[in-house]
């Protein structure tokens, strides 16, 4: 009982372990015999199936004419050779070769046409061929070389470097590449119908030269190619290309690519073993690995179609449409995936994303508008076009409507409207400053204006005071006598007062009276009488020193042309002392009766 006890305990234990531990997947790596890295990629998609050390800097001997071979097929397209051009090898063809090489025989002078060239490199794997064909496209190997370096760097190849165009040169000498940068330089070169046709072709007759017959070289790839040194063991059912490679530092390696059922994988593997390997194994392991990669692929995964061309998607509102129309969104294309057999309908997610740039009426049919992202198990794997199922007629007042409402609300219209606006005051402000100007420089001629006139007016004054004077000689000694007891400010005052008294008659304005003793004579208007206080003022030789006790200078009258106020009387001098008994009271005359004395 005991020991049943015991067994039934273990066997609970290694259930229970069994239901914990993790099942065995369907898609766990096949196991490889000897190749060193590889990588397995769907072609449509780019997706890497599976891989191992796919970024390994690794020698790849002959896969090195893949790049050779893509340099001259785009100069082919591009038109800087032809495929009928006639090539002469020149004495470098046979540059770092030996005889045990894979050569097509071309030796120095020998001519051949450029298509045939390639045919060889490609299909039989010559070297003396690639460099022929790097010798006519760039005159020399060594420029050719530099230009699948860049060529390479173009394609972001991060762990590849060509140091001949040939791969007769190793790792060691700097010559090397990796799985996922070979995918990157094979998938760019079967883009070019030329090189896919080339390198597709099994057998292949090489036209006579100028100094042999035609000759038939055949495939290197054994999983494509019944007639090489490798037999028929190896073919496989779908396999097209690309490049076969072997060194002893490199091992035996093959890029091909194989499709069924319209999907087509590319295998790429390095370092395997073989007869001419250090480690012999009896058959070509870079071929048999490769059967394996592709028997794992097409076991464990399968064409899946995610949606059909056509088929609508999403279904979204366009701008302007008549009657509030819809559009539907669909695929350009089907979608085929090689996808593994885990994979479930949840695991395809289709994220569409419409352009609202597009989505305004008139939209015709099959037009595009969008994109849409495919994820597989949450990885991006692909994207598609979306163009709409249907054509959508346009409502023109809507559309009238919305031009007018964006057009108000552009930012070009704002601008406008603020530079209008800023240009308005501008103007204003212009204006306004031209005024001030124009105010300034107008004051500034009334005040010359002015200042002429009255400059005018003084010399009239004084000239006609100095006649005066000199016709009356006792006005001249009064004026003098009066002169002498006045400071110059009084004088100047005096003579101020005295014009605008003249001017006036008794304070009013006369324009019309005549202005002389002789005018007023020889007119026949009456002589106005205006009568002017008299000093008379006693001069002695010997006058003692007189202090005047009041003077009161005489006010200033308003301008010449206002004729309208009264000349001030002029009070008497009083003075103290003797002076003072001798002043004679003021008296008024008459001025024309004292003029007439004159006569």
């Amino acid at each position: 009982m005991k020991k049943t006890g015991i067994i039934t305990a273990v066997l609970t234990v290694c259930l229970i372990f069994s239901i914990c531990a993790p099942a065995a997947s369907a898609v766990d790596a096949p196991r490889l015999k000897s190749s060193d890295a590889y990588l397995v990629v769907d072609m449509k998609t780019g997706t890497e199936l599976i891989e191992l050390n796919p970024d390994m800097q690794h020698s790849i001997a002959s896969l090195t004419k893949i790049m050779t071979c893509l340099l001259a097929v785009e100069a082919v397209e591009n038109g800087t050779v032809s495929l009928e051009d006639m090539v002469t090898a020149q004495d470098d063809c046979l540059q770092g070769l030996d005889v045990s090489s894979s050569n097509a025989g071309i030796t120095p002078g020998e001519t051949m046409s450029f298509k045939d060239l390639l045919y060889c490199a490609l299909v039989h794997s010559a070297n003396d061929a690639c460099n022929v064909i790097a010798t006519h496209i760039s005159g020399s190997i060594g420029e050719f070389v530099r230009k699948m370096n860049a060529r390479a760097a173009e394609l972001g190849c991060e762990n590849t470097q060509f140091v001949d165009t040939d791969g007769m040169l190793n790792r060691s000498e700097g010559h090397y590449s990796s799985p996922r940068d070979l995918y990157k330089i094979t998938s760019e070169a079967l883009k070019h119908p030329l090189f896919a046709q080339i390198c597709g072709t099994a057998d292949y007759t090489v036209s006579a030269t100028n100094k042999r017959e035609a000759f038939e070289v055949h495939n290197s790839n054994a999983l494509m190619s019944t007639k090489g040194i490798y037999g028929d063991q190896y073919i496989y059912s779908g396999v097209s290309g690309v490049k076969t490679g072997f060194t002893k530092p490199a091992g035996y390696c093959l890029i091909s690519v194989c499709t069924r059922n319209n999907e087509s994988v590319m295998c790429i593997v390095l370092g395997c073993n073989g007869p001419l390997t250090y480690t012999f194994a009896g058959e070509y392991q870079n071929f048999q690995d490769s059967i394996t990669l592709y028997d794992w692929a097409f076991a464990n995964f399968e064409s899946r179609t995610v949606f059909l061309a056509g088929e609508p998607l999403k279904r979204v509102s366009v701008q302007f449409a008549k009657d509030n129309g819809t559009v539907a969104l669909c695929p350009d294309e089907s979608l085929n995936l090689f996808l593994s057999k885990e994979i479930t309908d949840k695991d395809i997610v289709v994220d569409i994303h419409p352009d609202e740039g597009k989505l305004v009426a008139p939209i015709l049919e099959g037009q595009e508008l969008g994109y849409a992202d495919v994820y597989i198990a949450g990885e991006k794997r692909t994207t598609v076009r979306m163009v709409a199922d249907a054509s959508v007629e346009m409502e023109k007042s809507e559309l009238i409507k919305a031009r007018i409402k964006e057009f108000f609300s552009s930012t070009g219209f704002k601008i406008a409207v603020a530079v209008i606006i800023s240009v308005i005051v501008l103007f204003f402000v212009y204006r306004s400053y031209k005024k001030v100007i124009r105010r300034k420089k107008l004051q500034f001629r009334i005040q010359e204006r002015d200042r002429a006139k009255w400059t005018e007016q003084n010399a009239v004054y004084a000239a006609r005071e100095d006649a005066r004077r000199r016709a009356d000689p006792e006005e001249m000694r009064r004026q003098k006598q009066y002169s002498q007891r006045q400071t110059p400010v009084q004088q100047q005052v005096r003579r101020r007062s005295y014009d605008e008294y003249e001017r006036t008659n008794n304070g009013r304005t006369a324009p019309a009276q005549a202005t002389s003793r002789q005018e007023r004579e020889n007119s026949n208007q009456p002589t106005p009488q205006r009568k002017i206080p008299i000093e008379r003022v006693e001069v002695q030789r010997a006058a003692p020193e007189r202090r005047p006790v009041s003077q009161r200078p005489m006010e200033r009258t308003a301008h010449p042309d206002t004729r309208t106020e009264e000349m001030p009387r002029k009070k008497p001098v009083v003075y103290e002392g003797r002076q003072e008994r001798n002043r004679v009271p003021d008296e008024e005359y008459n001025l024309d009766d004292i003029m007439n004395s004159f006569k």
